[in-house]
């Protein structure tokens, strides 16, 4: 498997901590040392989970709490209908896991295009 993030990981998680840095500007510092832990597709959407390189393990966490961020921008795939919703999830000041699921369609994790607009 793949150990670094693909395209729409990137661009979901960058649109997040964008959305975010006011309030939760400590991400952006964890972001190089993410690795894929494991990819887990659901039929409706997958669950991307993260493991830090051996550098990002000292990371200081400037906040412990467990938060779900997301952002007020639409998340739009060419192979869908309708938008797929996504939120990071951190445990412990850790980034923990990547979800994105579809509002009620079928999906296999494959997509050409991607591209986040305004709601």
């Amino acid at each position: 498997m793949d150990k670094n993030l693909n395209l729409l990981e990137q661009a979901t998680i960058n649109e997040i901590v964008e959305f975010n840095k006011k309030e939760y500007s400590f991400i952006k510092e964890h972001l190089p040392h993410l690795r894929i832990k494991s990819r887990e597709d659901t039929g409706v959407g997958m669950y991307v989970y993260f493991k830090y390189s051996e550098e990002g393990e000292n990371l200081e966490m400037n906040n412990s709490e467990d938060i779900c961020l997301s952002s007020d921008k639409s998340l739009e795939l060419d192979v869908l209908e309708y938008s797929v919703n996504y939120e990071l999830n951190i445990t412990n000041g850790k980034i923990d896991f990547l979800e994105l699921v579809t509002n009620g369609e079928d999906w296999d994790g494959k997509y050409e295009k991607f591209n986040f607009s305004n709601l």
